[in-house]
């Protein structure tokens, strides 16, 4: 078992509850995590033996920057099925920073896994 780790990928979203929130898109950090087999990539040195990480993070974009949820935790959940979607993805894990979201704190997070 292998992990593919994308670090600090920031995007700005609509994400929250209160009307500020809801009409200005903030700054969030997601980290994520996917465990796959890399045996046959490493074998082969073909792209279609591997959970291309390019594609993935495509895909999260897209999504993130067409959101507008009410809490990072539906956004974690929707997040973690689209990357359990992908062959090969075996085990999905994600952090999503919401830098400033509480007075005195740099910034709040939440991180959630699941397996496929």
């Amino acid at each position: 078992m292998s992990t593919i780790y994308v670090e600090k990928l920031e995007i700005y979203a609509i994400l929250g509850i209160t009307d500020e929130e809801r009409e200005n898109k903030q700054k969030l950090i997601i980290d994520y995590w996917i465990d796959t087999d890399i045996s046959k990539a490493m074998m082969s040195d073909d792209i279609a033996d591997c959970v291309n990480y390019r594609t993935v993070n495509k895909e999260i974009l897209s999504v993130v920057l067409n959101s507008s949820y009410n809490t990072i935790e539906r956004l974690l959940g929707i997040l973690l099925e689209l990357i359990l979607s992908f062959d090969g993805a075996l085990h999905a894990k994600i952090k999503i920073a919401k830098p400033g979201a509480l007075r005195y704190a740099k910034s709040v997070s939440i991180t959630a896994e699941r397996f496929a």
